[in-house]
């Protein structure tokens, strides 16, 4: 079962943990990869890819009607299709902003991928372009930018 901060216990810690500095965010990489069985530093290269490392970035998807329909949040830009599959963890508009949760979010997306679909940069790609047939050549160039970045970090 996976277990996430309850919102009552995030609105009790201390206000400079909200507001934790860009470089300080390395931790909350360490926890999830931790956590989730992910390495660090893929969460970081996905992380820098999604929003360039800021916790604040919200991206509006829309479809070719040119109808919003979702939004994507953080650090780890977790996409809102995921609100309501997650709702009993209290994943909302409002928590998914605190940087580790989100990490940790996308660290959860990530196992699960690597679960059901092998450890391998397929997987990974589907982060950003999901597993249907018709995008592979999406998670093929994410996956192929994610090693970039990766390699940039060493």
């Amino acid at each position: 079962m996976v277990m996430f901060i309850k919102e009552s216990l995030v609105n009790k810690l201390p206000i400079a943990f909200l507001f934790v500095s860009l470089p300080s965010y390395s931790f909350c990489f360490e926890e999830a990869g931790q956590r989730y069985n992910v390495d660090p530093v893929l969460l970081e290269a996905i992380a820098t890819q999604e929003s360039s490392l800021n916790p604040n970035a919200v991206n509006v998807n829309y479809n070719k009607f040119g109808d919003e329909v979702s939004r994507d949040y953080g650090l780890m830009q977790i996409n809102s299709e995921w609100f309501d599959d997650l709702a009993e963890f209290n994943v909302t508009e409002s928590t998914v902003m605190f940087p580790c949760f989100n990490v940790n979010l996308g660290a959860w997306v990530l196992s699960s991928n690597f679960s059901t679909h092998g450890y391998n940069w397929n997987s990974v790609g589907a982060y950003n372009a999901g597993f249907r047939t018709s995008t592979q050549n999406a998670r093929d160039t994410y996956a192929a930018k994610i090693k970039k970045s990766i390699n940039n970090f060493s």
